[in-house]
This record gives structure tokens, C-alpha cells and sequence, in this order.
């Protein structure tokens, strides 16, 4: 009885919480995890993407996730995705990207290769290029 009070549950906040992203591991790295917190795409005021990333198998990989509610709007995109790499924990800005895999058009999602960049401060880089408009940037939270 509690197992089939437990599966309605389930089933319910699938219902509840449609729109959630739930990726998510890098193909050929089924242990890799999220590190950081994940950053979001930003479009005329709304979330259009998620950026996140991932460590494991000995490589940091990028993440991008573009949101049902932007794909509805019929608008075409490219997306590009990397992992930033900064020179110190106190860095704003990144001294290069590795890792990464462009131009992709109309991707739902996009893994960048994997970067040989764990013992770097690094965070995952997120760009959404929507047509007839800008490139839209993103990045997961810096971890060192």
C-alpha cells in the first residue's frame, strides 16, 4: 500500500512540475555529476536555457538545456557551449574555453567534449544565439 502511495506521488509531481530539466550525464561518463550551481540563458526577461556543469571520468563537461517554453515559440537558434577556464578563484572573466562544441542548430540539448580541467577553477559556458536577434550568455556558478 505505502509503494502504491509513493508511485501516485511520483507520477503527481511529474504533473506538478512539467518544465523541470532533469539531464544529465555526459555520453560516455555515466558517473559524472553537477558541480556548481546552474546558470541560466536570459531572453527578453525570460529563462530560454540552462547551463550547467558536470565533473567525472577525470574531465569537467559544459551543458546546455533549452527550455520547452522558448522551443514553443517556433524561433530558430544555434547553441554553443564550453568550459570557461580562469587563472584564480578571484578571476571575473576567463583566460580560455575548452571543451567545446559549436554551432549547433536548434539543439534541445548540447554537451560540450570533455575538458582535461579539474584542477583549474572552472564554470560552464552557455550561449544562445537567437535568430533575427542576439547571442544570449550564461554561466554555471565557478568552482575551483
Amino acid at each position: 500500500m505505502k509503494r502504491g502511495i509513493i508511485a501516485v506521488a511520483l507520477v503527481l509531481l511529474g504533473f506538478v512540475f512539467p518544465g523541470v530539466a532533469t539531464a544529465e550525464t555526459p555520453p560516455g561518463c555515466a558517473s559524472a555529476a553537477q558541480i556548481g550551481s546552474t546558470g541560466h540563458v536570459k531572453w527578453r526577461g525570460d529563462t530560454i536555457a540552462s547551463v550547467k556543469q558536470f565533473a567525472g571520468c577525470g574531465s569537467n563537461y559544459s551543458y546546455v538545456y533549452v527550455w520547452e517554453s522558448f522551443r514553443a515559440t517556433g524561433r530558430h537558434w544555434i547553441t554553443q557551449t564550453a568550459i570557461a577556464v580562469y587563472s584564480s578563484s578571484s578571476d571575473s572573466t576567463p583566460d580560455s574555453y575548452k571543451g567545446g562544441n559549436s554551432n549547433q542548430f536548434d539543439p534541445v540539448e548540447l554537451w560540450g567534449k570533455p575538458a582535461d580541467t579539474l584542477s583549474k577553477c572552472t564554470a560552464a559556458y552557455g550561449m544562445v544565439s537567437v535568430q533575427q536577434d542576439d547571442n544570449f550568455i550564461a554561466y554555471s556558478t565557478k568552482r575551483c
